[in-house]
């Protein structure tokens, strides 16, 4: 393809010249353009080795012109390489205005992702055609380069102090404006909230209880009051089919009995509040996916998919044992590890928080006191490293029923990177598979 079959790769010789005179005649310029490409815009070695001591100019804050170029490239050695003196001379002959230079700044970044493009799907191609790779991990590097050529000026390169300490004081700034209000995505349960000031994006959430303590349901609630806030939220359900999700999201919010409703017996009255609230989730931005048996391949494919596509601001995945790490995996605790590693890769690719739902191990009805501990997760040692967050669902009523702890459910933080541990009380209402918070419900939706 391309020059291999007598094509130059795409690029345009004039744009490129035209915006390195706009770095060597005015600064204001060579700082706008220098944060909008990088050297490997540029098509031709010479105009990439201009453009990278421009932007080292830039950087150390020196007057970017012909003579000081000359200089910076003469001691790399580079400036006969570049066509020497006389060349950038040639360049400040063009004289563009600066409103031209961002536009053909444009187009140098266009055949940029062009030239990327091609270069991609010639390697993929070229990998497939040899047959020495699991077709599974060539799809998910694929996708992954290509979600990489999409994430527009973003290099994935190491940082200096200083643009860090500026980044974290901009975020700061940020924050003191908000005044005390959530950085994350809201979970709708007042007491979490307050704990983490919301999901955040970047983290891995890690939600584990044993079976029939409610973690799908509470997950399904977290999921349901944040797309009620308009925040596009994605459900990887492995268990459970999406029209069962959705009938269960129909019965928390309308608060009729789950029970009741698989059997058909539902009031006329109570009918009607489902109409009414399928309606209000019928305009929803929910994504809810129900393959069972999902590769993590598959799953990071799904999610890279839908956050380029709905921009996606939260995913929960139901669950994660279920998922499936890949045909060469020694052992299940390596599988889980990297099904771990990669939750919390995609969490931060994507920045987005990531909640996957998780087993406890039997150890929890072994013992007198019934409370889930960390080292109850299955194949623990991974997943504790790993997330940034670990939530254990417990409910005292499911082992010892009493008449004090009817209804009451605990939400252990057992674990947060970055914040505060604790346990915050729920009222868990079983027939409708919701949960509420123990004290106080989030000011309602304007």
């Amino acid at each position: 393809m391309s020059e291999a079959e007598g094509r130059s790769a795409p690029h345009n010789l004039e744009a490129e010249m035209s915006v390195l005179s706009a770095m060597l005649l005015s600064s204001d310029a060579a700082i706008d353009l220098a944060m909008r490409l990088s050297p490997e815009d540029f098509y031709k070695a010479a105009h990439a080795t201009i453009f990278e001591v421009l932007a080292e100019l830039v950087d150390s804050q020196i007057e970017a012109d012909h003579v000081t170029v000359a200089e910076h490239l003469q001691r790399k050695d580079k400036l006969e390489l570049i066509g020497g003196k006389e060349y950038l001379f040639t360049l400040a002959d063009y004289v563009p205005s600066a409103a031209s230079a961002l536009y053909h700044s444009d187009i140098v970044h266009t055949k940029a992702v062009q030239r990327r493009l091609i270069r991609v799907s010639e390697e993929i191609a070229e990998r497939a055609y040899s047959g020495s790779e699991e077709p599974g991990d060539l799809l998910d590097d694929a996708e992954r380069q290509i979600f990489e050529i999409a994430r527009k000026g973003e290099t994935g390169e190491p940082q200096s102090m200083q643009s860090i300490v500026q980044a974290t004081f901009e975020r700061i700034e940020h924050l003191r404006s908000r005044d005390g209000d959530l950085t994350g995505v809201p979970s709708g349960f007042v007491d979490l909230d307050d704990l983490t000031a919301g999901l955040q994006p970047g983290e891995l959430l890690i939600l584990a209880a044993r079976p029939s303590m409610g973690k799908t349901s509470f997950a399904m609630n977290c999921m349901e009051r944040a797309a009620a806030r308009d925040y596009p939220v994605a459900f990887f359900s492995l268990e459970m089919t999406s029209t069962n999700v959705a009938q269960n999201l129909l019965c928390c919010r309308s608060q009729v009995d789950a029970h009741r409703l698989r059997r058909g017996r539902v009031s006329d009255i109570e009918y009607q509040r489902l109409r009414d609230v399928a309606g209000e989730l019928y305009q929803k931005p929910i994504f809810i996916d129900d393959t069972a048996g999902m590769s993590i391949h598959a799953l990071r494919a799904k999610m890279r998919r839908l956050k380029r596509k709905h921009d996606i601001r939260i995913a929960f995945i139901d669950y994660l044992q279920l998922l499936n790490g890949g045909p060469r995996m020694e052992s299940r605790q390596q599988e889980i590890s990297l099904i771990s590693r990669s939750l919390k890769g995609l969490a931060k690719e994507l920045e987005i928080p990531v909640v996957a739902l998780s087993q406890l191990n039997r150890s929890v009805e072994q013992r007198d006191s019934h409370r889930p501990r960390m080292s109850d997760l299955r194949e623990s040692g991974a997943i504790e490293q790993d997330a940034d967050v670990i939530m254990m669902l417990h409910r005292e009523e499911y082992f010892k029923p009493t008449e004090e702890n009817l209804g009451l459910a605990e939400l252990i933080i057992a674990k947060q990177r970055n914040g505060p541990t604790g346990t915050i009380k729920l009222r868990f209402f079983r027939e409708f598979m919701r949960f509420e918070s123990y004290t106080r419900e989030p000011e309602p939706i304007a």
